[in-house]
């Protein structure tokens, strides 16, 4: 078993979607390795043909949470990783939880759109002889 810094992923519908347009299941296989191997070792692979197409077309989210994972944690998915158990200090970083501040914003953020006055709906002001009504 590969052993990796890296402990889950968000597997998206859409990966489901190409992995079933995809007609054997050798071109399957490729497909979920490549996207595994990206996510979790960080490697690159090297397809070609139909099972290329379909990763490429899903790159950029690949690309994002790979991204997103190293930004958070500080660190690069290299594959590299011996397991605690077998005599390594190293422990696997932990999935980087939302941060206080960034909910205190988004708190903000719905307060101000709370504070915004609706519109008006057209026949509160309207009369139906297309007259304003006086108040």
């Amino acid at each position: 078993m590969k052993e990796t810094k890296r402990k889950t992923f968000k597997f998206y519908r859409s990966y489901y979607d190409i992995f079933n347009e995809l007609n054997n299941d050798k071109d399957k296989l490729e497909f979920i390795k490549a996207v595994l191997d990206k996510q979790f070792l960080g490697t690159d692979p090297e397809l070609k043909g139909i099972v290329k197409f379909a990763y490429v077309s899903q790159l950029h989210s690949i690309e994002k949470q790979v991204k997103g994972w190293q930004d958070a944690t500080g660190q690069e998915l290299t594959g590299a990783y011996t397991h605690p158990l077998e005599g390594s200090t190293m422990h696997p970083p932990q999935e980087v939880e939302v941060k206080e501040e960034e909910e205190e914003e988004e708190k903000e953020e719905v307060k101000v759109k709370e504070k915004k006055k609706p519109v008006p709906h057209w026949n509160e002001t309207i009369g139906v002889d297309g007259f304003q009504i006086k108040k």
